[in-house]
């Protein structure tokens, strides 16, 4: 039964060097198969892993990133390996500084024993998105260690990630999240957290939800508010112009 916890959250919508969990791309040509995230937020560093069965004597795997804006990418020239013998092969990949779409191109060349050759292209599309940090305070008050910490984050009602984390006896430790949220458009989001471990608490000891607002959700109501105020004041000021010349006396010649 997971125990329900408070989050203090951080909006932030600046770059991160972390890894991002988010749905994972899978493209399968034959014996070869790539795997990586789908959406990653910008700065981030992420994994592609490519993997091929054991019919080949060796195999070659290149990779070539692409995309309309790099800008903080990399790699930006074809990545080489030889001679793989076992797998799987990891890539790694850091996304730009903007958000904009990466698309990845594998090849892979496997090897038989007689000396043939057989070439795989697989491609994938990585969103790069803004993201927002998620943040929660948790407490283990026990004196022993606690491991394999599930700490699950939803905003709305709506899941959107989890974080496995290992605690020490008798601490606090401070939880965050990456959420690729891309840019949130105003309003006000409820978030709250679950843990899979009934001994941890908040550091505070009390449980609630917290809520968060990102920009200003009554921004309408105050152009509206404003554009009424100053119709009335143009409205007064026709009104009492009328008025004063209504009163003016009239001179004969």
């Amino acid at each position: 039964m997971r125990t329900l916890l408070a989050l203090i959250l951080v909006a932030m919508i600046v770059g991160s060097a972390f890894a991002i969990n988010a749905d994972a791309s899978v493209s399968t040509s034959g014996p070869v198969s790539v795997t990586g995230p789908s959406a990653v937020a910008i700065n981030s560093t992420f994994n592609y892993s490519v993997s091929v069965q054991q019919i080949f004597k060796n195999y070659s795997a290149t990779m070539i990133v692409s995309g309309n804006n790099l800008t903080g990418a990399s790699p930006i020239s074809p990545v080489y390996k030889n001679n793989i013998t076992s797998g799987p092969t990891y890539f790694s990949i850091t996304a730009p500084s903007v958000q904009t779409t990466m698309f990845l191109m594998f090849q892979v060349t496997g090897y038989m024993t007689n000396g043939a050759k057989f070439y795989y292209n697989l491609t994938s599309m990585v969103t790069v998105k803004q993201f927002t940090v998620l943040s929660a305070s948790i407490k283990n008050p026990s004196q022993f260690a606690l491991n394999s910490i599930n700490v699950t984050f939803e905003v709305n009602g709506k899941y959107v990630g989890s974080k496995i984390v290992n605690i020490s006896k008798n601490s606090t430790q401070n939880v965050t999240y990456q959420w690729v949220s891309g840019l949130l458009p105003a309003g006000v989001y409820t978030v709250t957290v679950h843990v899979n471990n009934t001994i941890v608490a908040l550091k505070n000891g009390n449980s609630y939800t917290f809520q968060i607002q990102s920009g200003n959700p009554y921004i309408v109501y105050i152009y509206i508010g404003v554009i009424a105020f100053l119709a009335i004041i143009v409205a007064v000021t026709f009104i009492a112009s009328y008025y004063a010349r209504k009163r003016r006396p009239k001179w004969k010649k």
